[in-house]
């Protein structure tokens, strides 16, 4: 079995390559597991793990909890749309809540209510939480998706660790309240396109999770963090996959993470 769960990983790795031969540029990749209650990590793959690379919506789940934090918003406080229509992202067509935005990635929203946190106080939160650079300078809607703020898939599972630990310096009820807000659809995961299957079998896996993808004027990258709970165990993690040069599915961080899973033994292949 171990056999058939490397060639899982192997074949992903295999196409990455492939893809980024023909587009003239290396993809980058990294992939961090730590168990949830362990000092260390139980896997570290990848080019480069320390790399700070932009979060994009990932920073999601602390901006939902500092906004939560500070009142900017509540839990149940509707925001209206505006009638902009997103053809693509069929989810953003509609109000939301910060936390029934979480899963689609509701950009708009999340736009909107950075201000009402200010630049002043998001530097100050983002410091206790030691998330990556910390960095919040330039547009105030911008800085999570442009690059300017950074963070690394090392730092990624640190602050994870925290948050589902609910060790993070925020209302135990609003860290609780995120948390379930990113809860996936078994063997599923949602991004800002819809729902989208994984591969393995997940009748005994959850995944709670966050998705992130952006273009800055350096690379393309995409994202898939969060915790994974299995054989009576949790993990967090982080997967990234980055390049300076051409496209990245908003995708290939979910898939390779689950091609991890499986070639750790974490999570049994599909049938």
């Amino acid at each position: 079995m171990i056999v058939a769960y490397r060639i899982t990983l192997a074949v992903l790795v295999s196409v990455l390559a492939t893809n980024a031969m023909a587009q003239g540029a290396p993809t980058h990749s990294c992939v961090v597991i730590q168990d949830l209650t362990a000092e260390r990590p139980l896997v570290r793959r990848g080019d480069d793990c320390a790399t700070r690379l932009s979060p994009a919506s990932t920073f999601k789940i602390p901006h939902a909890l500092v906004a939560l934090d500070t009142g900017a918003v509540t839990a149940d406080g509707i925001e209206k749309w505006d009638g902009t229509k997103y053809p693509r992202q069929l989810k953003w067509n509609q109000d939301h809540t910060v936390i029934s935005a979480l899963k689609p990635s509701v950009l708009w929203l999340y736009q909107r209510i950075a201000p009402r946190i200010g630049a002043e106080r998001m530097t100050a939160w983002l410091t206790k939480f030691h998330y990556g650079n910390t960095d919040v300078s330039g547009p105030i809607t911008q800085y999570w998706i442009n690059g300017r703020l950074a963070i690394s898939a090392s730092e990624q599972v640190a602050f994870l660790r925290a948050f589902y630990r609910r060790a993070l310096p925020i209302d135990r009820r609003h860290q609780n309240l995120v948390r379930a807000g990113l809860e996936q659809r078994v063997g599923t995961v949602e991004n800002a396109l819809g729902v989208h299957p994984l591969k393995g079998d997940w009748r005994q896996a959850t995944l709670n999770s966050k998705t992130g993808a952006t273009t800055t004027d350096k690379y393309r990258v995409s994202w898939l963090v969060g915790s994974l709970r299995t054989n009576g165990r949790d993990y967090v993690f982080a997967s990234v996959v980055w390049r300076t040069d051409g496209e990245v599915d908003t995708l290939e961080a979910a898939h390779l993470a689950a091609a991890t899973f499986i070639d750790t033994g974490l999570l049994p292949p599909g049938r």
